[in-house]
This record gives C-alpha cells, sequence and structure tokens, in this order.
C-alpha cells in the first residue's frame, strides 16, 4: 500500500509532503494483519479522503469563460488543482466502521490527510495488536491537467482532457481521459441575444487509472494496485466577456466514483503460522458532492491566457493555469 499512496502522489506533483511521511504510510500494511473484510474497510477509511478529494479536483477547470469559444477557435491549457480536505475527514473512529472480531480502543485516528497522531489500538483474535497509523498532515489533494478547447458551431465548444498511460517507474502507471461539452443557451430565448451577459450549460466526465506495484514480499512478481476513478459533473454559467478579461459564476452538481482493488498473493507470517492472502482489497467509494457554486476568470494578453477558478462544496477547491488561445 506505501507504493500505491505514494506512487500516486508522485503524479499529482506532491514529492515533498511525502518525503517526511514515508515511514508512517509503510505502517498501513499492517491492515493485512486484520484479516477478510477488516481490511477493505481499514484501508477505504483510511484512504477515503483522497477518492474525494481526486474527484473534486477532476470535475473543476472545466472552462475559462461562460461565453462558449467561437468555431474554430483554439486554447491549449495547463491547470492544476487543490481540493481541501474538510475538518471532519481527517480522522475516523475505528470501532464505526464495522470491524468484525476486533476490539477498538477508545479515542479517532487519523485518515491519510489528517494530523501526525498515533492511532487507536486494534486487538485481533489472537492477543495481537495493530496501532492505526499517523496521517500525513497535509489536508489537501492536489490534480493536474493537461486539457484542450476547440469552438465548434451553434454555439458550442468541446474541451478534451488526455494523458497516455505513462511509467512511473518503480511505481506503476497512469493515464487520464476525459471530455466536456458546453452549449450558449441565449440563442433559444427569447430576446436572448440582447442580454448584457453569456448564460451557458455545461456537462462533463473524466476517468483516471492508475496502476501501482507493491513489494509487501520480497521477490514477489504479482502483487500490484489498480484503481479507476470516474468524475461527472455538470453546470449552468452565466458570464461576461470585454476584450481582456472574462468573468463567470454559476452552480452545478457533482459526483464521481473509485474502485480499488490490491491484487496478488500477500504471504503473512512463518512456518505454521504462514498464511497467504490472495486479493486481499476490493472495494468502490462513491462520491455525491452535491449542489456547488464556482465563480472564476480568464485575462488574455495576446495569446497568452491565465485563469483561474474556486469551487465552493463540501470540499473546496482552487483551480487556475495558463494557456494560449486563438480566438477563443
Amino acid at each position: 500500500m506505501k507504493k500505491y499512496i505514494v506512487g500516486l502522489f508522485v503524479f499529482l506533483g506532491v514529492i515533498s509532503p511525502l518525503q517526511d511521511s514515508n515511514a508512517q504510510l509503510k505502517e498501513i500494511e499492517q491492515f493485512l494483519d486484520a484479516g477478510g473484510d477488516n481490511v477493505d474497510a481499514l484501508t477505504q477509511a483510511y484512504l477515503s479522503p483522497l477518492p474525494n478529494g481526486i474527484i473534486s479536483g477532476l470535475n473543476s477547470g472545466w472552462t475559462t469563460k461562460a461565453k462558449p469559444t467561437k468555431s474554430l477557435g483554439f486554447s491549449l491549457q495547463i491547470r492544476g488543482s487543490v481540493a481541501t480536505v474538510p475538518t471532519l475527514q481527517k480522522t475516523f473512529d475505528a470501532s464505526s466502521i464495522g470491524l468484525q472480531g476486533i476490539e477498538v480502543s477508545q479515542g479517532s485516528s487519523s485518515t491519510i490527510a489528517g494530523p501526525n497522531a498515533t492511532g487507536q489500538t486494534l486487538t485481533l483474535p489472537d492477543n495481537s495488536t495493530i496501532t492505526l497509523p499517523q496521517g500525513t498532515n497535509f489536508p489537501y489533494i492536489p490534480t493536474p491537467m493537461v486539457q484542450a478547447n476547440l469552438g465548434l458551431f451553434l454555439g458550442t465548444d468541446v474541451t478534451v482532457r488526455y494523458v497516455p498511460e505513462v511509467d512511473l517507474l518503480d511505481y506503476g502507471s497512469v493515464a487520464l481521459t476525459g471530455v466536456g461539452i458546453k452549449h450558449d443557451l441565449n440563442q433559444w430565448l427569447p430576446g436572448g441575444k440582447l442580454l448584457p451577459v453569456d448564460l451557458t450549460v455545461m456537462a462533463a466526465f473524466t476517468q483516471f487509472n492508475m496502476n501501482a506495484n507493491l513489494s509487501f514480499n520480497e521477490g514477489a512478481t504479482d502483487q500490484r494496485v489498480e484503481s479507476t476513478t470516474e468524475a461527472m459533473v455538470a453546470n449552468l454559467l452565466v458570464g461576461k466577456t470585454i476584450p481582456f478579461l472574462s468573468a463567470y459564476a454559476g452552480v452545478g452538481f457533482q459526483t464521481g466514483s473509485f474502485e480499488l482493488n490490491m491484487l496478488g498473493d500477500y504471504v503473512l507470517g512463518s512456518g505454521i503460522a504462514q498464511t497467504t492472502l490472495t486479493d486481499p482489497v476490493s472495494y468502490t467509494q462513491d462520491y455525491e458532492g452535491g449542489i456547488h457554486v464556482l465563480a472564476g476568470a480568464q485575462f488574455k494578453l495576446g495569446f497568452l491566457r491565465i485563469f483561474g477558478e474556486v469551487t465552493t462544496a463540501e470540499y473546496t477547491t482552487f483551480n487556475g493555469g495558463i494557456g494560449i488561445g486563438i480566438r477563443n
């Protein structure tokens, strides 16, 4: 599990917070000792802010203005988002996640985004104990993206995100695809073309895949994590564009899902106490971000574009970047 988390954060561009937390992250390998469905429950509880933050990040930054890009207009953007983990999701109570056959001490434990505080103690049926790991004390989930926008016809434009499968050396690989579409509403409203603002509707979908290599047992070659994150968002936007500035605001709805599978054979213990767990973790976590509000702006300096956006929901997300554009 250590390499899974580290590999994901390598892709997300957050090396420095992990340099001080590698030892803490390694401790969650102890979850395998809990056995059965307990492994799923502990892994999901500890990692829970991660998929929620990734989904929130992927659902942001789909537009630079309310008005659709002009026909055959084009822009190429490099963007990054940072989702802030709410206080209630920095900790969890292991006694409330459905552990079976395990005694849990009082108190609470950190999620991966939580504080550097020792977690609760779990007493297993054989009277051995597990101390739940500390958090990274980094309550932010960053997500980078590269996307291109193209103006079509009839007040419609399309935005595409694409990262081909990228090898992360010993960590594994990642890949990302996404598509969004925005459509002008003014043209369909009586007197809409006379309105002083632009009204549009947009929807988008992103899928992020990651395969991470594990080495829980030395020499093992089949140990790995496979995960798929899907994010969906729809927004109603209103905005105004003047020669050097476009500003917009809107309301929308977002959702998503995260599936994780830890695959391979994992050998625990030794001698007569040795056991093997096969494919020990498999779960799906849905995220209902619900209704959100957003606001953003784009500054135009010749071909250069500078933009920023904030989305307020359960996970408040900040998105910004730079790009180049023609007829947009």
